[in-house]
């Protein structure tokens, strides 16, 4: 089966790293009880994300504590 791709050009689709707005799988949780999924807010300078985290609030994340593929 095909994945739909529709309105996808082949540069979007095969891009994996991160970008403002997106969802992402934490692979650090900087408390055992939060969720495992944060959504990106915007890049720094330095490389490292301003993110939130739902039910924990915002954090500062590099880039080695997630990944763009949610889980």
């Amino acid at each position: 089966m095909k994945k739909a791709t529709a309105g996808v050009s082949r540069s979007q689709y095969y891009d994996r790293s991160p970008q403002d707005s997106a969802w992402v799988t934490l692979l650090e949780l900087p408390d055992p009880y939060c969720f495992n999924e944060a959504l990106l807010m915007c890049e720094y300078p330095d490389g490292k994300w301003a993110a939130w985290i739902p039910d924990f609030g915002e954090v500062t994340l590099h880039s080695g504590q997630f990944c763009r593929d949610r889980v």
